[in-house]
């Protein structure tokens, strides 16, 4: 017995060897992957927009190359770059249409005037321009990127993120006085205005994806003068007199001259203790706002429906400061969240509407005026707030963001302690999408989207109505300087039963097809971030490793009745069509790097057909940080079919052989993927 465990300890050191050597072609060089991107936008987006605010008016960057010509200083030692010497400036008798600003010390990238130049020249709406940034090491050597979101008006309101260096039209320079040239925030203060920066659907302002700017000190600490919260909106000049509405803390009145009322819909059901403590804290939390309650119920026990009553007749009898009215909107009916909103924003009377679970407990004053000094901004979509899991430190919502693989809680389960990337978990932030848990919008701004879709009962129809009102020229914000807590359970785990796994999919699906245009794209999280679904935190996609391409055929699986069904083999399936499927497998308790691995296919109608693939192994920074797992960096999977499979319905496997002993292990997923009988087109 210690000879067999011997010599398994020795091959064990064999392959943790081969599986250090392989994890080391995972890793990127942060210089050479920038160039790379570069190249990639330049060859398949060369010409295109990005969102600037609610338009297309950004680019997916150029490449960087050199960037010559003579450099002329403006007032308060403001770089000002241009394409030639004065002397061949004066030859051409007129000035360089684009301007390059620059404040804080560092050099411009490569190719940085010409790729202003040729964005302005095919986005003729815009009038100011910035892009990322990165920091100098030493010649020629950069780390720390700075990836930047599309216009985001509310997030620069907290923090001028424009950075170190911006382009400009000529005619917007000329426009700026000496005093602005000398003061960065003051500069950008003005070009934003100048550009009509706070317009709902501003187009003039973009953001161009690639490395603009090189640093001589790193972007994420707080320099004198920059960095700082600026959670007031700018002098009226700066944001014009449209902006000034509800910008004071104890705002009472809409842009219209309308008194705030904020209708609060709650839905709920069978809940009764949850809902009590809702509305205690949200009647004693709230300050200087008139609001009124509306609680909808689909069908509660009579017991709890007297319940319930009996809160909402005590609430009304109390006469609380600021509670207009508390009502009770019983009507069963079969579970549909959407609808449910939807009738309570029929029966609301407020201007402003506040979406609320159930089971929010808010915490400290002040919340529902900060929603509602950023929904009165004529600009504003919805508005949402940050969440934390009760008796807990860590993060459950601090906006949704739209990755490759779907609408994701960035930041969910990490600890809200310091700040993550770009202090994404402070301040306040436009986000593509906000939680429905706690959302915030102008009554008129959600008749305008045609309130929540109700083909969506479950899940996505919050992000449904953040898209809407996004492709309307809305700003979705998210405010979190502060914290609600929200009693969604942190340990329940993943919810991957059969039937839900087809229905959340099925409403994925629908999303997309009612919003085709931003599948797997979110203007406001730079696409060089980190879009795993498993690893929240926020962070360059250079520090997750290369991903290499996997393109495989099916064939028809090996004799699998000597493998064992077990759950030790921990199978998560994050996508899945019929022409690609991701996700990692590790086997439990043991060196994964001993295992071979294979995907498996089984009929759902025929269970005896199954099919078995091949795949690379794909490097997972996030497996190795979360997981107390030996050698499961290289557990991921990322393939493509190189032909679907046969018609049908498939349930998704994975077989794992140790290649010391021979055992085979064997696990099934819950997710299904449907196959046609036609054959994909090759590229």
């Amino acid at each position: 017995m210690e000879l067999k465990k011997t010599v398994r300890q020795q091959f064990e050191k064999l392959f943790d060897i081969r599986y250090r050597k392989k994890r080391k072609r995972y890793i990127r060089d942060y210089n050479v992957w920038v160039r790379e991107m570069e190249l990639a936008a330049e060859e398949n987006a060369r010409g295109t927009g990005q969102r600037g605010g609610a338009g297309e008016a950004g680019a997916d960057g150029a490449a960087a190359k050199s960037a010559d010509g003579g450099e002329v200083k403006g007032a308060g030692g403001t770089k000002i770059k241009d394409a030639g010497s004065r002397k061949k400036r004066k030859a051409e008798q007129e000035p360089p249409e684009t301007v390059l600003l620059a404040f804080a010390g560092g050099c411009f990238s490569q190719d940085a005037k010409e790729r202003m130049e040729r964005f302005f020249a095919e986005n003729p709406d815009v009038l100011l321009a910035y892009g990322d940034e990165d920091v100098i090491i030493k010649k020629n050597v950069y780390a720390t990127p700075w990836l930047k979101p599309c216009w985001s008006p509310d997030s620069y309101l907290c923090r001028d993120y424009l950075g170190s260096a911006v382009a400009v039209r000529r005619c917007l320079f000329e426009q700026l006085t000496e005093e602005e040239c000398k003061n960065e925030g003051l500069c950008h203060d003005r070009l934003v205005a100048l550009a009509g920066g706070f317009a709902k659907g501003c187009k003039t302002i973009a953001h161009v994806n690639g490395i603009f700017y090189h640093r001589l000190a790193g972007w994420d600490l707080p320099e004198e003068g920059r960095g700082g919260k600026r959670l007031a909106l700018p002098k009226e000049d700066t944001a014009g007199a449209a902006g000034r509405a509800g910008s004071g803390a104890e705002a009472t009145m809409d842009s219209a001259g309308n008194h705030t009322l904020v209708s609060v819909i709650i839905p709920s059901k069978d809940n009764v203790s949850v809902l009590k403590q809702c509305l205690e804290t949200l009647c004693g939390t709230v300050e200087s706002t008139d609001f009124e309650i509306i609680v909808v119920d689909n069908g509660s026990s009579e017991q709890s429906r007297k319940a319930v009553s009996r809160e909402i007749e005590r609430l009304n009898q109390e006469n609380r400061v600021h509670l207009q009215k508390a009502s009770y909107l019983y009507k069963p009916m079969a579970f549909n969240f959407s609808h449910m909103c939807n009738l309570g924003a029929e029966a609301a009377k407020g201007n402003l509407l506040l979406f609320l679970n159930d089971d929010i407990e808010a915490q400290a004053s002040g919340w529902m005026e900060a929603m509602v000094q950023k929904a009165l901004q004529p600009w504003t979509g919805a508005v949402g707030y940050k969440l934390l899991y009760p008796d807990s430190e860590r993060i459950q919502h601090a906006g949704v963001t739209n990755i490759a693989l779907g609408p994701t809680h960035k930041l969910q389960c990490l600890k809200d302690a310091g700040c993550y990337y770009d202090g994404r978990n402070r301040g306040v932030w436009n986000m593509l999408a906000v939680t429905g848990a706690c959302l915030m919008l102008r009554r008129t701004v959600f008749a305008e989207a045609g309130g929540f879709c109700e083909k969506l009962k479950v899940a996505f129809n919050d992000v449904d109505l953040c898209f809407t009102l996004y492709e309307l020229g809305y700003q979705n914000v998210v405010i979190n300087s502060g914290y609600l807590l929200h009693h969604e359970s942190l340990s329940r785990g993943l919810d991957e039963t059969e039937e839900k796994v087809k229905r959340l999919m099925g409403e994925r699906n629908l999303l997309y097809e009612r919003h085709p245009a931003l599948e797997g794209k979110d203007p406001y999280y730079h696409e060089w971030l980190n879009g795993s679904v498993l690893d929240t935190a926020i962070k360059p996609a250079c520090e997750e490793g290369i991903l290499f391409e996997d393109t495989r055929e099916y064939e028809p699986a090996m004799d699998l009745s000597k493998a064992r069904v077990d759950e030790c083999l921990l199978l998560r399936i994050e996508y899945a069509d019929k022409e690609r499927l991701s996700g990692y497998a590790v086997v439990l308790g043991s060196d994964n790097a001993c295992f071979k691995k294979q995907l498996l296919f089984k009929k759902t109608k025929e269970p005896d057909i199954v099919y078995s693939m091949d795949f690379t192994e794909q490097y997972r920074s996030d497996l190795e940080k979360n997981m107390d797992q030996v050698n499961v960096g290289l557990c991921g999977f990322y393939v493509m079919f190189a032909n679907p499979l046969p018609a049908g319905e498939y349930r998704i496997g994975m077989m794992a052989r140790d290649q010391i002993s021979g055992a085979e292990l064997v696990n099934w997923s819950s997710r299904t993927i449907v196959s046609g009988k036609e054959k994909r087109k090759k590229a």
